[in-house]
């Protein structure tokens, strides 16, 4: 009997379990390497928070570094989420808000508090004040719904009280858009799955060589050009049709996962500059070469001959009439007549048939409508609200710092819109403390210099490189820096400068240079971030001192000692405000505590005779002579020539004689 006799003989499930014991060995084994890379490799960083100890608390902190997983493992630039901290455990009274978007919602150009969610915040803060607010920013640039629908579920296990959604300008270009598989576009559930695939430590390892593989190509000119790759889409083309229906499922996935466990969510319509230029379009309009008609009416908007763009325009034919460019340009001409009614449909229109999809299409707007309608989701309309803003009912360089995102006026803004239905929604079960708003002014908003500037850099940054072309923006507030705070914000932008360290720097640099009210914005903007930090609040006590402001020093003490019991100068600023406003029991707790816990450095003998010239003082203003020059007495062996001291124990033998 040959082989093949005796594979004839055994039976077709014995020949099938032999086939598949190869295939079963190689799973087995896979298995085996996943568990010990688990069990013995090094942590990975890879939740979308860790947990960190600040001031005797746990906190869950944002994972910066989160979003790798929804970009090739050889891509050069990877958006970050902004360091964000929230407790662990979640105190009662505390409301707690997730913001979700892309760079709009993240606050591109500035890191701090000039955006969606800091603004909020600190309207929040003073229309319900009984409440402790947690608004915590999960916008990053590039990402789109894909990416957004992925980690949603995740957010239900830190029990959200509502969720904020600003988000859709990125559908084309952010992860697995138009640059998903066909595979995946024709079956959009296999993307999801492939996200969770890279969860796997094993498929970590692999996109880790992947990515040294790659490391000698070179990178990306910048985040715009490395997600793009300069891709032009017709906007009723197939691959933007695919687009936009992954969107729309998307969005409903995203909708329903929080509906379904009985989150609130407010959602906004999308806002963008229709005053900016297309960054791309065909190469004729009609037998006219685009670039000759664009510089033709660049050279007309310069001398004002408006009537003569919107003839050059008209003199097009339908052939051209459908161009971006010259939409475009008729539609600025036609705004500057004074038709913006006439203007606004025509730079829409510009908008939409941009080759270069960085602003979401109109049809992106139409689908968050009949989502959030179909859901049964509250929906505000951003562009409607930039629109009110504007002088003439167009959203243009008054809010927009360029084609995309708003200038600080802007982001106010749509903050606004956020709030107003947060009021109205009834989510927040307590009345109103006021329904006046904070007006939009920075010391108001705590929104501080380093945010501002900061911006003024990014933004300068930014359109000083591709696709940016024929676009200068002046500044806020950086053209006029003294040259120290200008290389300030060099180093912070470059990064070579930790973010809390330049906002102290910058602190500091007022300070000195008697600014005390930016100063101030500064450590208030800081706090609004984290408001129990001990060094920020016990610094603004000590400023609003400085300034003469000592009862609304009080406060920042307070929270300073509370934060850390065992910051003694925190405790000696306070006791000595207390004994000065005539609260003597509660002063001379504060002092005794620095008299008992001063140790021997220059810095503690000095703190503690300050503290016994104030036990002194109290004592004194008490008529208790003794007392007060037991403590003078023992601040001057500390301290000799101490003035303060001097003139107290001169006091008391006056009183004595």
């Amino acid at each position: 009997m040959n082989a093949q006799d005796r594979v004839r003989t055994i039976s077709r499930g014995k020949r099938l379990a032999f086939s598949l014991v190869p295939t079963l060995g190689i799973i087995l084994l896979l298995v085996a390497a996943e568990y010990i890379l688990r069990a013995t490799g090094s942590a990975v960083d890879d939740g979308l928070v860790s947990e960190v100890q600040f001031d005797g608390t746990t906190w869950y902190q944002t994972n910066r570094s989160y979003l790798r997983r929804y970009f090739p493992p050889q891509s050069p630039l990877v958006p970050e989420f902004k360091t964000v901290l929230f407790r662990k455990e979640k105190l009662p009274g505390t409301f707690r808000v997730f913001c979700l978007g892309s760079s709009s919602m993240f606050g591109t150009p500035y890191d701090m508090n000039a955006n969606i969610p800091g603004i909020l915040r600190r309207q929040l803060r003073t229309r319900y004040p009984s409440k402790e607010w947690e608004v915590i920013n999960l916008g990053a640039s590039a990402i789109n719904s894909n990416v957004v629908r992925d980690f949603a579920p995740e957010l239900l296990q830190f029990t959200p009280d509502l969720i904020l959604i600003y988000m859709g300008h990125n559908e084309y270009y952010g992860p697995d858009g138009l640059g998903a598989s066909f595979l995946e576009k024709m079956v959009p559930d296999l993307t999801p799955l492939k996200y969770r695939a890279r969860r796997l430590r094993l498929v970590q390892l692999l996109q880790g060589w992947l990515a040294s593989a790659d490391a000698g190509q070179g990178t990306a000119a910048n985040l715009m050009q490395q997600v793009s790759r300069g891709q032009h889409v017709p906007l009723h083309s197939v691959e933007s049709d695919l687009v936009m229906q992954r969107f729309g499922q998307n969005l409903d996935a995203i909708l329903t996962t929080f509906t379904k466990a009985g989150v609130p969510v407010l959602i906004s319509d999308l806002a963008s500059n229709v005053m900016f230029p297309p960054f791309a379009a065909d190469t004729l309009i009609a037998d006219t070469p685009a670039a000759v008609f664009d510089a033709a009416m660049r050279a007309d908007v310069a001398v004002h001959r408006y009537a003569d763009m919107i003839r050059r325009a008209d003199g097009l034919g339908t052939t051209g009439a459908d161009h971006p460019v010259a939409q475009y340009w008729k539609g600025v001409a036609l705004r500057a007549l004074g038709r913006p009614a006439d203007a606004a449909p025509l730079l829409r229109a510009a908008r939409d048939n941009d080759l270069l999809k960085f602003r979401a299409p109109g049809v992106v707007d139409s689908i968050i409508h009949a989502t959030a309608e179909r859901c049964g989701v509250p929906c505000i309309s951003a562009d409607t609200l930039l629109q009110r803003a504007s002088a003439d009912g167009i959203a243009g360089d008054s809010l927009f710092w360029e084609h995309l995102h708003p200038t600080p006026a802007g982001y106010y803004c749509i903050a606004s819109g956020f709030l107003d239905a947060i009021t109205r929604s009834g989510v927040v079960r307590e009345p109103p403390a006021t329904l006046v708003p904070v007006p939009f002014h920075m010391d108001s908003l705590h929104i501080c210099w380093l945010d501002l500037a900061y911006g003024d850099a990014s933004i300068r940054h930014l359109t000083g490189r591709w696709p940016f072309e024929h676009y200068v923006r002046s500044p806020l507030v950086l053209g006029g820096a003294d040259p120290p705070l200008a290389d300030l914000v060099r180093d912070t932008h470059a990064r070579r400068l930790a973010w809390n360290d330049a906002c102290y720097r910058s602190a500091t640099m007022f300070w000195r240079n008697g600014r005390m009210q930016e100063a101030l914005t500064t450590y208030r903007a800081m706090l609004e971030e984290y408001p129990y930090s001990f060094y920020t609040n016990y610094l603004a006590g000590s400023l609003l001192n400085t300034m003469g402001r000592g009862a609304e020093a009080v406060g920042y003490l307070k929270t300073s000692v509370h934060s850390n019991p065992d910051y003694l100068q925190a405790r000696l600023d306070l006791g000595l405000l207390d004994v000065n406003a005539g609260r003597y029991r509660e002063g001379e707790e504060q002092l005794r505590f620095v008299v008992q816990k001063a140790g021997s450095s220059p810095e503690d003998v000095r703190m503690k005779a300050n503290a016994l010239y104030g036990l002194g003082a109290a004592a004194f203003n008490r008529g208790d002579q003794a007392t007060t020059a037991r403590a003078v007495e023992e601040a001057l062996r500390l301290a000799p020539g101490y003035p303060d001291a001097l003139r107290l124990q001169a006091a008391v033998r006056q009183m004595g004689s």
